[in-house]
């Protein structure tokens, strides 16, 4: 038996190579996994912060309000496009996408900070009344952009092709994470109608986003079928909303001052209302080609191999 002196090591003892190319990949995901550590807390700091205050600060307007609750959307759309490339494929397409709506994020969060310093420079007749003054909350949401943007070019992502089915999941949890963000951002706002109308905003903002990532992440017919069931039901709300108008709210059935296309003898048809609307055909549509797959798969597989729904 051979000794060897303490703290010697081995010859034969194995060493683990780091190829070059591998420690730069990592080094980059670190770095850009703490750019959007930086990033996304800004954004949504940007968010709360007013972008602007009335009546000589007593009335703030937080950025959510305004142009911020888009744009924090946005940004988190980006960074799961993001996750999607790093860990599955498709950098080369969702890499540009994402870079172009964190482009999105910081320039329209500039413009509106530009807009604000405007008219708080020169208010007009109102100003005696009115006393604006220029929040933080752009130009901080303009700097998380910027950070994610960094993160965004940095990170190391993957350039595989991805299969048909995910991809169908993907465009899925897009379009059920825009119409959920959608209405977490009209809650403050049918919340000073209804406290049960805003209510039912936050419960179906919250259970679409929730379902969009559970739709991308894992194969669950449970979940799809929840999303079908969950879309359906805020279509046929909507419909009658609009058609009948619903029986809450301080707008009632009167919406003479209201903007957007008056469809019925309920609320008008606004952008916000097409946009998420539209999200969800989109998403209920993929949903039932997605259950329509499941179960042609599982009819064509034999007794001992057939698919079962997680």
């Amino acid at each position: 038996m051979t000794l060897h002196p303490v703290g010697a090591r081995s010859a034969s003892a194995p060493q683990v190579l780091v190829h070059p190319q591998r420690a730069r990949e990592v080094s980059r995901r670190r770095r850009a996994l703490g750019l959007a550590a930086l990033g996304l807390p800004l954004v949504g700091l940007g968010a709360w912060l007013p972008w602007l205050t009335l009546f000589n600060g007593l009335e703030p307007l937080p950025g959510f309000r305004l142009d911020g609750g888009d744009l924090t959307g946005l940004a988190l759309l980006a960074v799961g496009l993001l996750a999607v490339a790093g860990r599955v494929g498709a950098g080369h397409l969702l890499r540009p996408l994402a870079v172009v709506a964190l482009l999105v994020v910081t320039v329209d969060s500039l413009a509106s900070a530009r807009r604000i310093a405007a008219y708080v420079a020169d208010p007009g007749p109102g100003a005696a009344l009115s006393v604006p003054s220029q929040g933080p909350g752009a130009v901080v949401m303009a700097a998380g952009g910027v950070l994610l943007l960094v993160a965004a070019v940095v990170v190391p992502v993957r350039r595989e092709v991805l299969p048909t089915g995910l991809v169908t999941r993907l465009v899925l949890a897009a379009a059920t994470f825009v119409a959920g963000w959608m209405h977490l951002v009209l809650t403050p706002e049918h919340l000073g109608e209804s406290t049960v109308l805003g209510l039912g905003f936050l419960a179906a903002g919250l259970a679409q986003v929730a379902l969009s990532v559970v739709c991308v992440a894992r194969r669950s017919e449970n979940a799809l079928s929840a999303l079908v069931v969950l879309d359906v039901a805020l279509l046929a709300v909507w419909a009658y909303a609009v058609l009948v108008g619903l029986p809450i709210g301080d707008l009632g059935h009167d919406h003479v001052e209201a903007g957007g296309l008056v469809l019925g003898q309920g609320e008008p048809v606004d952008l916000a209302a097409a946009i998420t609307k539209a999200a969800e055909l989109t998403s209920l549509g993929l949903a039932l080609l997605l259950l329509r797959r499941g179960t042609r798969a599982g009819e064509g597989a034999s007794p001992r191999h057939r698919v079962r729904p997680s």
